[in-house]
């Protein structure tokens, strides 16, 4: 037992956190309160003497007898730990990194790197040619700073030795994405050298990884990100986000760049509530964190053939999650990206911004920009492009003025465009003959996707808590999980089931010291079982066993059903007939 476990040994969550709150009964070992966190008539906030646990069903947080009193109290984690030490009659333990946990202790390794290369940038000879290219890119001292720019070494060897100091080994290192381990023989390779370094930050500006531009001519990539770790997942990061967050709330608006420096450059000269997609499609997780800010998006991407693309896809996930959206345009002649627009003059970007176009405007334009409409071909093409975002329009008057207004433009009878539109709808009405539900028609809108961050996680959660009270209703089940604790327990229960053992599900324990998710998720089960299914009878929990089981069979249909209906919108503005057909093939076999 380590300092960390027996301090916690020694204190009783009830206890510390009845210093705290009236707890009244509530459950097989729970208590019950309101949350001191969030304002609420209905006590939501539930604590477990069996698990020492706690967990605010209002607020969606929760944890340790630690972390209480770091959000109580408004402490850092070793100011809570010795806090409760005192309480416990025990010496406050020598700091050691790993109580802290893999995931904080690689955001001080992330942290500390990050210093050393924006040391290593405003001090180091050999960064002569990356102060050159910071000053010539228009980047002030300031941003610079405030942005952590840095700068990695050919040669780490000094660098080295000041990590060895701090205690951090060759496995942190690789672990935080900064170093690998080498293919023959032992030792590690630094994965970035001689580049300038824009650190990544997640929501609540902890460094979780870097990316790094090539300085000099060498031929290898421009760009080179950090890879995927355990703190790093990149379709979970929008770059600029914590800095942005609080201009975003503020302005209600999220504008979206391309580009690390196009966000860099607008927070340098004021417009401070942007962030960057680094080039990629926006995902639902990158949306999902923009939905805590606001539900007004405003895009400002590149209009290649790649660039559209992603676009599209990121613009067709947004408009599924409700986002209102609007398009930024500017002249290409006088800038090719929002950096370069920015720097020639500050209110060019600021006029781009609030002349913003509705999504169907711009959408329009586009149309028209990419294909000639004095030919038969490109009047076709620029057609299904308009009419295929006809269908996500739900007003009947407003769709048949834009297939009037297209009808003029591309000189063309409306019957005729009313006749393609039937055409591209009935397409795309037989995807959604599924599910007994009705095929959707043009004048509902977009049908939303599953809230799967929500319904689907709450569905799951209720079927693994019914467990909680009775495992002997456990029986293996065919769908998909999408939440990755909740998957890995499934695993160990199955597991269990097929070995005939029949302990209780609270027995099992994460599968390695590092790995706690089992244990928290445990925690959070046994007290939502005991807030949901209080003194049931079997019956009624095999019951609840049921329906939550067949909600989430239904839910997986649906889920696949939604990307494929995505990817077949993709593939007809692409007109691409091949991905069409094999589209269509597997939504007949949903379907079957």
């Amino acid at each position: 037992m380590d300092s960390v476990d027996e301090i916690k040994s020694r204190l009783d969550v009830v206890d510390i956190i009845g210093e705290y709150l009236p707890l009244k009964p509530a459950g097989s070992g729970s208590f019950k309160t309101n949350c001191p966190f969030h304002q609420e008539k209905t006590p939501s906030f539930f604590v477990n003497r069996p698990r020492q646990s706690w967990h605010c069903f209002g607020c969606n947080i929760g944890g340790d007898i630690i972390t209480f009193i770091e959000k109580i109290e408004g402490m850092e984690f070793i100011e809570a730990l010795e806090l409760l030490a005192q309480k416990a009659g025990v010496p406050m333990p020598q700091f050691d990194k790993k109580t802290m946990g893999v995931k904080k202790h690689l955001q001080e390794v992330n942290e500390y790197i990050c210093k050393l290369l924006r040391h290593n940038l405003t001090s180091s000879e050999e960064a002569k040619t990356a102060r050159e290219y910071v000053e010539k890119r228009g980047i002030d001292d300031i941003t610079a700073d405030l942005w952590k720019i840095g700068y990695a070494p050919q040669d780490w060897n000094e660098l080295s030795q000041k990590i060895k100091s701090q205690g951090y080994n060759a496995s942190d290192l690789i672990q935080a994405g900064i170093a690998n381990a080498k293919e023959h023989g032992d030792g590690i390779y630094f994965r970035f050298r001689g580049r300038l370094m824009f650190p990544i930050n997640d929501a609540f500006g902890h460094v979780i990884g870097f990316t790094g531009r090539i300085m000099g001519d060498e031929k290898v990539a421009k760009y080179i990100n950090t890879p995927e770790t355990s703190l790093y997942k990149k379709s979970n990061v929008l770059y600029g986000l914590d800095k942005a967050k609080a201009e975003i709330k503020m302005q209600d608006l999220a504008i979206i760049v391309e580009g690390n420096m196009d966000a860099l450059t607008s927070h340098q000269f004021g417009v401070q509530n942007v962030v960057a997609s680094s080039g990629t499609a926006l995902t639902v997780e990158q949306l999902s964190l923009l939905k805590r800010f606001t539900k007004n998006l405003a895009f400002a991407f590149d209009r290649d053939a790649a660039g559209l693309t992603a676009t599209l896809r990121g613009l067709d996930l947004a408009r599924q999650m409700d986002f209102s959206i609007r398009m930024i345009s500017y002249d290409a002649n006088i800038a090719k990206d929002p950096d370069e627009l920015i720097r020639k003059n500050i209110e060019y970007w600021k006029d781009a911004i609030r002349n913003a176009r509705p999504l169907m405007d711009w959408i329009y334009g586009l149309a028209f920009e990419q294909n000639s409409s004095s030919t038969p071909e490109g009047k076709k093409k620029i057609a299904q492009f308009v009419l295929n975002e006809c269908r996500h329009i739900q007003h009947p008057v407003e769709r048949d003025a834009w297939l009037n207004r297209l009808a003029k433009d591309l000189d063309v009878s409306v019957d005729a465009l009313r006749a393609s539109f039937k055409i591209a709808n009935k397409q795309a009405n037989s995807i959604n003959k599924f599910s007994h539900q009705k095929p959707q028609n043009t004048q509902n809108p977009v049908k939303k996707p599953l809230e799967q961050d929500d319904n689907t996680k709450q569905l799951e959660e209720r079927w693994l808590s019914t467990l909680i009270c009775n495992e002997n209703l456990f029986v293996p089940v065919e769908f998909e999980w999408t939440n990755p604790p909740h998957a890995k327990l499934y695993k160990l229960l199955l597991q269990r089931y097929n070995s005939r053992i029949k302990n209780n599900i609270t027995d099992i324990e994460p599968l390695s010291s590092d790995d706690q998710e089992i244990t928290k998720l445990i925690n959070y089960l046994s007290i939502y079982a005991d807030k949901e299914f209080e003194s049931q009878a079997k019956e009624d929990l095999k019951r609840e066993l049921a329906i939550s089981q067949q909600r989430l069979i239904q839910q997986y249909a649906s889920r696949r059903m939604q990307q494929l209906e995505q990817q077949m919108r993709q593939a007809e503005r692409l007109g691409d007939t091949e991905q069409i057909k094999q589209l269509l093939e597997q939504i007949s076999k949903l379907n079957s």
